[in-house]
This record gives structure tokens, sequence and C-alpha cells, in this order.
């Protein structure tokens, strides 16, 4: 029987994910190609896979495709183990490596981690994907990626992590915005009618309502941003008040639009992990990987978190940040 692994990799993700469009986006292809690749593979089995109804709504796994899925899964799974004996033995990054960053990471930690890499890893092939928090987390524990980049707490038993960096937050305002006259700031004295945030789907959203004392936002003017650096025109137009992570400092205030007043000490922070999947073969590259981020703290202009003691038990997980953000 004729098919190929990008079809069960195809079929896994619509069974995963119950709807064609967003499987097509989780593994970058256009949704007609993935159709057409999931009806060779109907046509290969020798009949249908997915209930599908009437225009582009969710779909359900037939009877085949429910007999399908746990095979499918094994032979990704063995797919995987043998890319792994190809691995095996060689240095760390030095091989293809799928990086999953989040979103308020991504801008401001490529154009320093790229170079870094290239320099000191020149043999590695690496895979970028900017995707929120939960994507990450997903995507590593489903195969689609062999590591990520995110703020912790990362609460799923199956992810290793590693702590890289600690990203101190600072009140963001407009250079008229007379809210706060001197600094430091305590997380108390932010307004919550005039806190600005991220969309829903950002963990820097949960992160600042944590660092505020606040469950949900209470504002007058009710907006919500979908990137860091929308955020942040927001603010210098004194539409209201938020929180940058020092990590984003330096690019989303080049033009000093933005007056920025630090917390009191100890400032609130959010931690950044690696994170892979347990027990993964690319553990090795991940620790690699988190020693360079880590070795980049100086430029990004954040604190580097010293590597753990490893423990006596192999591949054992490194310790986790109980909070993402402290006061």
């Amino acid at each position: 029987m004729n098919f190929t692994l990008r079809q069960i990799t195809y079929f896994l993700a619509v069974a995963r994910l119950g709807h064609f469009g967003r499987a097509a986006e989780t593994v970058h292809v256009s949704q007609p190609g993935l159709s057409s690749q999931i009806a060779q593979l109907e046509a290969r089995l020798g009949g249908a896979l997915f209930e599908r109804g009437a225009g582009a709504g969710p779909v359900r796994l037939t009877a085949l495709g429910e007999r399908l899925l746990p095979v499918a899964q094994e032979l990704m799974d063995t797919a995987k183990r043998l890319e792994a004996l190809a691995r095996a033995g060689r240095l760390p990054l030095s091989g293809r490596l799928r990086l999953a960053i989040i979103p308020t990471v991504a801008p401001y930690l490529i154009p320093h981690l790229v170079p870094a890499l290239r320099a000191s890893h020149p043999m590695l092939n690496l895979e970028l994907h900017e995707i929120a928090t939960d994507e990450v987390v997903s995507g590593v524990l489903s195969h689609r990626f062999d590591a990520g980049i995110m703020a912790l707490p990362v609460n799923e038993p199956g992810i290793e992590a590693e702590t890289v960096l600690r990203d101190a937050f600072l009140v963001a305002l407009s250079g008229s915005d007379t809210t706060l006259l001197s600094g430091p700031a305590r997380p108390e004295s932010i307004e919550a009618d005039r806190l600005l945030l991220l969309a829903d789907g950002h963990c820097l959203r949960d992160q600042a309502l944590e660092v505020c004392g606040l469950r949900s936002p209470r504002r007058k003017l009710n907006l919500e941003a979908a990137s860091m650096t929308t955020l942040m025109r927001m603010v210098a137009s004194g539409m209201g008040m938020t929180l940058i992570p020092r990590l984003a400092l330096a690019d989303e205030n080049r033009d000093g639009r933005l007056r920025i007043v630090p917390f009191t000490e100890p400032a609130p922070s959010r931690d950044l992990a690696v994170v892979w999947r347990r027990n993964a073969e690319a553990g090795a590259d991940a620790r690699a990987l988190a020693q360079v981020v880590r070795d980049l703290a100086p430029v990004l202009g954040v604190e580097p978190i010293p590597r753990p003691v490893p423990d006596p038990a192999p591949d054992a997980p490194a310790r986790k940040r109980i909070s993402a953000a402290r006061s």
C-alpha cells in the first residue's frame, strides 16, 4: 500500500483539531493541498476517514478513521525514533531543530539568537515558528516542534523545561501621562480601568493581570492589542498604561515616545524557559540551545538564570518557576 508520512501527518493534524482549515495552518500548507493529500490517503485505504458536513465546518472521524488513529500515531512515533537513531552520536545542534517561540519573545530574541547559533553551531538547520503559548506546548507534545521558548509556568507533565532568563516588568505610559509622576511604582498603584492588555491567548496578558492583582480587566475603554507593537502605540497615544517586559523595551521604545517607570524591588518578572518533550532525543539540542539563549542575557538586557545542577536521574526535569510573575 503506497502512502506517505506526510499524509499520515496531515491525517493526525485533522484528527487532533477536527477542522481542515486549522489543521492546514498548523502544518503550514494550504487547505486544498491538505485536503488533496487526505483524499489520496482515503482512496488508498478504501474509505472515508472523516465525516464532512456542508461548508468548512468541524469534521469527525469515521469508524475507519477511529481504527486508523492509534496505528497512525504509532507509525509517526516509529518514524521519530528512526530519526532519533539517525541523530544519535552527532553533536548537539548539528542537525534540524524545529523551534517555536511565543510572540512576546520572538521579535526581540530572534535577531540575536540566529547570528549566535550560526556562529557557534554552523551545521544547525533551524526552523523558526512564532506561535502562542498553548500551541507551543501542544506542538512540542505532538512532535510538530522539537523545542520551544516560552514563559513559565508550564503545567504539562510531558514537558521538560530549563529556565534561562528572568525578564523584569516595567510600567509604560505616554510621555504626557501624569498618572505616575515618579518611580518606582508599586503593583497596586496600576489603575485597573486604564490598563491596556494584549488579547486573549497571549500569556503576557495573564501575567500583567497577575502582577496587578486582577482577575479580569476593568476598563473605561475596552481595547485589546494583537501584538506588542500595537499595544505600545496605543499607550504612546495616551489611551492608557500597560506593562512592558524589559526584553521588549529597546525595540518598542526606539522613538522615546513612552515614559518608562520601574517597579519597586523585588520587581515583578516573568521567567523564560526552553521546553521540550520529556525523554525526547531532542533534549540534548534543547539543553544546548538553553545555554546559547542564556549567554545572550547581557545584550538582551535581562537577567540570566544559571543552569540547574543536574539530578542524578537521567533526563530529570529542570526546576520550574511556579509563578510567571512575582511581586
